[in-house]
């Protein structure tokens, strides 16, 4: 469908990337780079901001809790279970930590990655969730100590879900992709970002991350104020309102679009 992709963006007026790496990075939009403006994807944050305690009480307990029945930090994943999220270098690195690792979602990777679980000896330190209503997200988020987002692929070209970590105000660890992610969660930051694809770098940033609050505190709260002034949902629709109406000549907004 390249011939076809092409012709719809030479005839485009504008093209919105939602990343500067990600318009950098692309063969398509290298031609037609002098139409593209980037606009930074949005979502609404209040579920993040104000998530229901004691959803987030119950899972810390049930997740939290190792079979020995002693407390452990806990490490969140969220997304769908497919090749290019690296679950398997999460995995490996689980071997290196004293955590437990809580993986929602749900995708054809579900069976190999426990089958991998198994194999790494890691099966007791993992829980896999499955999917979880949208309502019960922020609770999951809320739960956790810090969130990981080890996609080895740029097939990883944003991660929503860095927000949504962000604006529960958890330190997050990825790693470099030159897309978006480390637009959004900034190294030394927000986040510790790391080598794709390398299970002992991602080991040692969540491990130092565990043991070290204060440094959780600071990306966690510097994440939440990033999230809030670039990422949450009416700062998208002002930006994208303000693009339109620029390439309109600055003409009038229709009636009931705030």
């Amino acid at each position: 469908y390249a011939p076809v992709l092409r012709m719809l963006l030479l005839r485009a007026d504008r093209i919105f990337p939602t990343s500067a790496s990600y318009l950098r990075r692309s063969p398509f939009l290298a031609e037609v780079s002098s139409r593209c403006q980037v606009i930074p994807l949005g979502i609404r944050l209040d579920p993040f901001l104000s998530p229901d305690p004691d959803g987030a009480r119950r899972l810390r307990l049930a997740w939290g809790t190792a079979r020995d029945g002693r407390p452990r930090p806990v490490l969140l994943f969220v997304g769908l279970l497919r090749a290019y999220k690296g679950l398997g270098y999460l995995l490996d690195a689980m071997r290196r930590l004293d955590a437990r690792l809580v993986i929602v979602g749900d995708g054809p990777e579900a069976g190999h990655l426990r089958e991998e679980a198994r194999d790494l000896g890691v099966a007791d330190k993992v829980v896999f969730a499955g999917r979880l209503e949208d309502r019960d997200l922020p609770a999951a988020y809320q739960a956790a100590d810090l969130f990981a987002l080890p996609s080895h692929l740029p097939s990883e070209a944003f991660g929503l879900v860095l927000i949504e970590a962000m604006a529960s105000a958890l330190p997050v660890v990825c790693a470099e992709l030159g897309t978006g992610t480390t637009e959004v969660a900034r190294s030394g930051e927000t986040a510790l970002v790391v080598p794709p694809a390398d299970s002992e770098a991602l080991a040692k940033a969540l491990g130092r991350l565990l043991e070290d609050e204060a440094l959780r505190r600071r990306l966690g709260e510097a994440g939440r104020r990033r999230a809030l002034a670039e990422y949450a949902a009416p700062v998208y629709v002002r930006r994208t309102m303000e693009a339109y109406e620029e390439l309109l000549g600055g003409a009038r907004r229709p009636a009931g679009i705030s």
